[in-house]
């Protein structure tokens, strides 16, 4: 089983629901990949702004998160209306990166606040997003997966990505055998690839930016400032219900001039 929900993983293997197994690749491994044996982290996949280069240029380019607070506050008019980023009441995903924001960087709800008067569209769906921003409905996104967002600025020249020279997340898609799994002996030896040197360069050919350190470089470029969002039990913060609404409170309170998009991914 294998998952971007970290956080969920995590209550799963804690729970009891998944074996151990001590993959021989498990000494390769970067710290806080790896919890007890049983959840692995194969992608460090790097989370950054997505933009529309027709309407970003220049002085209203962010560069960083402390870039992007002063730009939301001094440029309304290039902003206002136009941002985008994922619905934290609505993707545990999203609220797993607010937390993640919130304990690394000092003036995470001020700028949330900041993106919330710019009556920003809240979203679940990752294609709806960047089809705004292609389109030039939105001219900003953030916290989106790099390796999604490259997904369409290959395809789309109108779309930029801003690694922020600040800091950056990284996540992972996160895997476990389950306690109970059919094929236990199988389900080991594809858990072995994936963590191989051969799986990760397959990973890093898909465009998704492998875990381990000793793997090709073009396909693990270097991300200065990065801060991994580790596997373990910290994440399981995220699923206390008293934190959980403590952090929703404080997002709705932000986010107040939001606009909602539609459940469905289809729709426009």
């Amino acid at each position: 089983v294998w998952s971007t929900a970290m956080d969920v993983q995590v209550k799963l293997i804690n729970d009891g629901y998944a074996q151990a197994y001590k993959s021989p690749h498990r000494a390769a491994m970067p710290d806080g990949s790896v919890w007890r044996d049983q959840g692995y982290g194969l992608t460090a996949d790097p989370i950054v702004f997505a933009y529309n280069k027709g309407h970003l240029t220049g002085d209203v380019m962010p560069r960083s998160h402390a870039d992007l607070l002063r730009l939301l506050r001094t440029r309304p008019d290039v902003f206002g209306g136009r941002v985008t980023l994922y619905d934290a009441e609505r993707s545990g995903v999203a609220l797993m990166q607010l937390s993640a924001d919130v304990q690394i960087y000092p003036d995470a709800w001020p700028l949330m606040e900041a993106l919330g008067a710019q009556r920003p569209r809240l979203d679940t769906s990752g294609q709806r997003m960047m089809g705004q921003i292609a389109d030039g409905r939105m001219v900003f996104a953030y916290n989106m997966n790099r390796s999604y967002g490259e997904s369409w600025a290959e395809r789309i020249p109108q779309i930029g990505l801003i690694t922020p020279d600040d800091y950056h997340l990284s996540v992972s898609r996160v895997a476990f055998i389950p306690r109970n799994a059919a094929h236990a002996n199988a389900a080991r030896l594809f858990l072995d690839f994936l963590l191989s040197r051969e799986g990760q360069r397959v990973i890093g050919a898909l465009g998704v930016r492998p875990v381990r350190d000793d793997v090709d470089a073009p396909l693990r470029p270097a991300s200065p400032g990065v801060r991994p969002i580790r596997v373990g039990p910290a994440l399981l913060a995220n699923l206390d219900q008293a934190r959980r609404a403590s952090l929703l409170t404080r997002w709705d309170a932000a986010m107040r001039l939001g606009v909602r998009a539609p459940s469905d991914p289809a729709a426009p």
